[in-house]
């Protein structure tokens, strides 16, 4: 397999695990911990034919999201696969994610800085304060295993995703914008009527959707024409995504491109959304 389809089967493997999860690292943080008691542990995840896929996604999603600039090296890579699979092995691939998200929102009592290096060291001392954290949180909240875990309620799963909705508005009123995860409160505001999909009956809806389909792609396609790399493998996967974009042509480029498209244009229907409401003065949503 080339250096490319590596990178572009990681990003879409990543991407769909990450909406597998994306609902229990919206959950309160005692809700979370408890769950995490049955987390899969990299220990079990790494004899996953896909784990390699997994974990170069997630190295390449998450040091975007700390704004590290610079892509990350093979060999970084690789070593950092390495540690995660000695020395956090039993760290689960949600606790990968909820331990940065933590790091990015400034809960832990000191920020850590990366110097533009998104390497093994510093990934670890991030899952080093997150460990110390979850000892913390269980100890404050006596959480314990049980033997029997109850079952959700729908009326606690509602409570967890109105939540997670208000939550993204607060932000978008702080900020302006929404970070992930949203596609699940995208989904949420959809099952409960609150937003509205397209049907052959609601033509403006279409209408609206479409342009909004039409702006994301336009966004990725400009994302990814100004994307840099010293990775030539890399900078050939930007080109081919432009290249699928403006063609259409139905490739691997393509689909990797066609679902950040979609995910992208879902959230400028729910920043559209939550403008209304801050100009009606709504201050949540539910």
């Amino acid at each position: 397999m080339s250096n490319l389809q590596v990178i572009e089967n990681s990003e879409k493997y990543f991407i769909e695990k990450k909406e597998e999860v994306n609902a229990i690292i919206l959950l309160p943080t005692r809700s979370f911990l408890q769950k995490s008691f049955d987390f899969e542990k990299i220990s079990e995840l790494k004899k996953n034919q896909n784990f390699v896929f997994l974990i170069t996604g997630w190295i390449a999603q998450t040091s975007l999201l700390m704004q590290v600039k610079a892509p990350v090296d093979n060999m970084i890579k690789q070593d950092i696969i390495n540690m995660l699979t000695t020395h956090m092995k039993n760290l689960s691939f949600e606790e990968l994610i909820k331990a940065f998200e933590l790091e990015r929102y400034n809960i832990y009592e000191e920020k850590t800085e990366h110097y533009q290096l998104f390497d093994a060291a510093y990934i670890s001392t991030i899952l080093k304060k997150y460990k110390k954290w979850k000892i913390q949180e269980k100890t404050n909240n006596n959480i314990v295993k049980q033997l029997e875990e109850k079952t959700m309620s729908q009326e606690e799963i509602d409570k967890i995703m109105n939540d997670a909705v208000n939550s993204r508005y607060s932000e978008y009123l702080e900020t302006g914008d929404i970070s992930e995860p949203y596609i699940n409160v995208f989904k949420h505001l959809i099952e409960i009527g609150i937003l509205k999909m397209p049907a052959l009956n609601t033509p403006k809806l279409q209408m609206y959707y479409s342009n909004k389909t039409e702006l994301a792609r336009q966004q990725i396609k400009d994302e990814y024409r100004n994307k840099t790399s010293e990775d030539k493998g890399a900078r050939k996967q930007f080109k081919e995504i432009v290249q699928a974009i403006v063609s259409n042509e139905q490739n691997q480029s393509y689909d990797l491109a066609k679902s950040k498209i979609e995910i992208r244009a879902k959230k400028l229907v729910l920043i559209d959304f939550f403008k209304s409401k801050k100009e009606q003065n709504q201050k949540t949503i539910i």
